[in-house]
């Protein structure tokens, strides 16, 4: 058996596996060989492909899969901190076996202290001398103070050690990502009809690795804004309010598979295997009236007792990164000139240019987007989030004002974005920045290419809006209808614009719906009238707003039902 060193390549993640691509290369002699790939982590066996380029006439014959049992991690990293470890807990042992000793030396100390008492018998018989007492107690109080210290010091240093051989532990579980020592190894079995040089391919899925989009969305207004015309309604027609919005698609890599990606070609997939290919089969829908199951009453105190039941397929080669080189200009170069030559004018140095964001390439493969990062990326097993940036694209957007004031007085900006990108944006985190300000976050759906997707922006005090009840009375019918009670109820919204330029306004409002057929609800009048109202009747009013202007909007509706009937709902 010859063992192959194979490192990995190539990784495209999906959104809760990763496909590991190995690669090594071997001279082999004519006839057959048995390879073997150690140091494999817990992938899913079914998942292994090998595939190769020789000799003509060679031939894979057989892949296996075996389980190698270690008593520790055989990856290097990983053996290095166990020893650390190791080195760090004989040490705790070490201060642990000094702490001791020291606490038998004082326990001692002190059962000499207690025999001082003999000494005034010893004084008197003339068997010992004040200055033999003298030299003893200075001895004691000093060897006391000298202990002290040194039992502060070992706790200090335990104390120190203890959280040092917790950060260790941290790191290797994150490291390991808690799992057994143990490896999978794979022997692959090839015939050589040739001698010569074999490059083998070994693929395998991993779970613990996953990948998910983060976007950020900086917007800007632009500073010339058309002015629509009066319609003959008295109402204004909506006018070409846009802008352009800075979009950063950005790809959160995390992977916790027990082996490090070292200078591999990293790929990102939309593709999703872990849900089923084939459509569900649809079931008919049945309907039946319900049939209570009557109750069986079992003799009083009875008890039951129940037992609980026991193909895959490689990328194209990474495209290589573009890079733009720049001239550098020596300063030790520059000063020596202006040494030189005094009268002559220093050359104005060129203005900085904004970095550019080193992006992926885009491939369509069937319903999936493969994103290729164009260089090679370092990505330790640990668990902890690692950044791509997958494009950068400038999108169009137009810009409202949304209020329902019949929720809270404010009015949010809204940006309504299309994605004319080729890409579809998956769901994801988003942070939102407003002409370079930090505005918060907020949640992107899956957008389709050339779909509209709308974000909020904050709120904009420049404009205020008010709803107020103007009027309610209440008619208790007449002779012949004296049981029906009639309530009006008006309501006017109040929608002022104090910014310096005029603004795109939505008002969101609704009336009342009966739930009841005892209850009626007649709207008498709606000015002005609304552009949206669905059976529902939510009321949509969108209008533009000049500099210090004003619109009003009154509505008027009348709730009639039986005066023995309790209405809720109406404030």
């Amino acid at each position: 058996m010859i063992e192959l060193n194979a490192p990995i390549t190539d990784v495209t993640v999906y959104s809760d596996r990763a496909l590991i691509t190995r690669r090594g290369t071997i001279e082999l002699e004519v006839g057959e060989h048995e390879l073997r790939i150690n140091n494999l982590p817990q992938f899913l066996r079914d998942s292994l492909r090998a595939a190769g380029q020789g000799p003509q006439g060679t031939r894979i014959l057989n892949v296996d899969v075996t389980t190698a049992f270690y008593s520790q991690p055989p990856e290097a990293e990983l053996r290095t901190l166990q020893s650390e470890l190791e080195a760090l807990v004989q040490n705790k042992q070490l201060l642990e076996a000094r702490q001791s000793a020291l606490n038998d030396r004082r326990q001692w100390l002190r059962a000499l202290g207690e025999q001082s008492r003999d000494f005034a018998k010893g004084l008197a018989q003339g068997q010992m001398k004040p200055q033999d007492c003298a030299d003893f107690f200075s001895f004691t109080a000093a060897q006391a103070l000298q202990d002290a210290e040194a039992a502060q010091g070992l706790e200090v240093q335990l104390k120190q050690v203890n959280l040092e051989i917790g950060a260790k532990k941290r790191e290797i579980a994150q490291q390991q990502g808690g799992t057994f020592p143990d490896r999978l190894a794979a022997n692959v079995t090839v015939e050589i009809a040739q001698a010569g040089e074999l490059a083998l391919d070994l693929s395998y899925l991993v779970m613990g690795a996953s990948w998910h989009p983060q976007y950020d969305v900086r917007v800007q207004m632009s500073d010339e804004q058309n002015v629509s015309e009066v319609s003959h309604n008295g109402q204004t027609g909506q006018p070409n309010e846009t802008g352009e919005v800075d979009l950063t698609y950005v790809a959160i890599v995390q992977q916790s598979t027990g082996e490090r990606w070292q200078d591999v070609a990293l790929s990102l997939s939309t593709a999703r295997p872990s849900l089923a290919a084939v459509l569900p089969e649809l079931e008919p829908w049945y309907l039946n009236v319900y049939n209570p199951t009557p109750l069986v009453r079992g003799p009083m105190f009875a008890r039951t007792s129940m037992s609980a039941p026991q193909g895959l397929s490689y990328g194209a080669p990474m495209s290589s990164e573009q890079t733009v080189k720049v001239p550098a200009i020596g300063t030790a170069a520059a000063t020596s000139m202006a040494d030189t030559l005094p009268e002559m004018e220093q050359p104005a140095l060129p203005p900085p240019l904004p970095a550019s964001i080193a992006t992926t390439t885009v491939e369509q493969t069937g319903t999936a987007l493969i994103f290729r990062a164009g260089r090679s990326v370092d990505i330790p097993s640990d668990n902890s989030p690692h950044k791509t940036t997958i494009a950068r694209d400038n999108l169009p957007c137009s810009f409202d004002y949304v209020c329902a004031p019949v929720l809270e007085e404010n009015v949010h900006l809204r940006a309504t974005i299309v994605n004319t990108t080729d890409r579809v944006l998956l769901s994801g985190d988003a942070s939102i920045f407003l002409g370079g300000e930090y505005v918060g976050t907020t949640k992107v759906k899956m957008i389709a290419p050339t779909e509209r997707f709308k974000i909020f922006l904050g709120i904009d005090d420049g404009i205020k809006v008010k709803r107020e009840l103007t009027d309610r009375s209440v008619d208790k019918g007449s002779m012949l209808q004296a049981a029906i009670r009639r309530t009006t109820y008006a309501y006017r919204i109040t929608v002022h614009n104090y910014a310096r330029v005029r603004r795109n306004i939505v008002v969101r409002d609704h009336l009342p719906v009966s739930q009841h057929e005892r209850i009626k609800v007649k709207v008498q009048n709606v000015l002005p009238l609304p552009h949206e109202r669905t059976k529902l009747e939510i009321l949509v009013w969108k209008f533009a707003l000049l500099a210090d202007a004003e619109q009003i909007i009154d509505y008027r509706f009348v709730v009639e039902h039986p005066q023995d009937v309790v209405i809720t709902g109406l404030a």
